[in-house]
């Protein structure tokens, strides 16, 4: 029987899967594994929403579909949350 991965994720997956996704969030790419299961579920959702196979194709139509629906955030906002979560970079 699979043990939850951690109890604050929603969704549980297999220890075997988690271990997958570890090595991403020791490099600091995403802060859990919960964060990389969404990410990756996002992505698998886009494709099949939009009927694609490419993974950059099914990101440039989502973009597209976000913007014709007004539902996105100003990149500034966005530059700024990221500046501040992961500090000034240095030249």
């Amino acid at each position: 029987m699979n043990k939850p991965v951690r109890p604050p994720d929603r969704h549980y997956i297999p220890p075997s899967l988690a271990e997958r996704f570890q090595p991403a969030v020791d490099e600091g790419v995403v802060e859990s594994i919960g964060e990389a299961v969404f990410v990756a579920a996002c992505a698998f959702a886009d494709r099949l929403e939009f009927g694609v196979t490419d993974d950059v194709e099914a990101i440039r139509l989502s973009i597209e579909k976000s913007i014709a629906e007004d539902d996105y955030e100003d990149a500034e906002i966005v530059f700024a949350r990221l500046r501040q979560r992961f500090g000034e970079a240095e030249d």
